[in-house]
């Protein structure tokens, strides 16, 4: 279920889509819209939940946002519970207050 190279297929677009270009997943009920560097926004029929098992390198933040580690410019500890990852793209995302500890523990082990 792992993709096993960098690039990732998607149903109905004819050329793969570099896993390097993918900044972060948002997630929309039951489809996700996935958020590329220097390219639209693409919707998908996958839930994030679907998208975490495709994709174990990424990592999710809150019930909505699956970011790919690659692409945090910074992790800023604003209090004990609030908690702000900045993105290449610039955008700013909040972490869920449960999710804090797994995500300093997953971005401590890549450093």
């Amino acid at each position: 279920m792992q993709p096993k190279t960098d690039l990732l297929q998607l149903r109905g677009y004819k050329s793969p889509l570099p896993l390097s270009d993918l900044i972060w997943l948002e997630g929309n009920s039951n489809y996700s819209l996935l958020h590329r560097h220097n390219a639209p926004k693409l919707m998908t029929a996958k839930t994030l939940i679907r998208w975490q098992k495709l994709l174990p390198d990424f990592i999710r933040i809150s019930r909505g946002a699956l970011i790919n580690p690659h692409h945090i410019v910074r992790f800023e500890r604003l209090s004990t519970y609030q908690v702000e990852i900045t993105l290449t793209n610039g955008l700013v995302l909040p972490v869920a207050r449960r999710r804090i500890s797994h995500v300093y523990k997953v971005l401590q082990k890549r450093d």
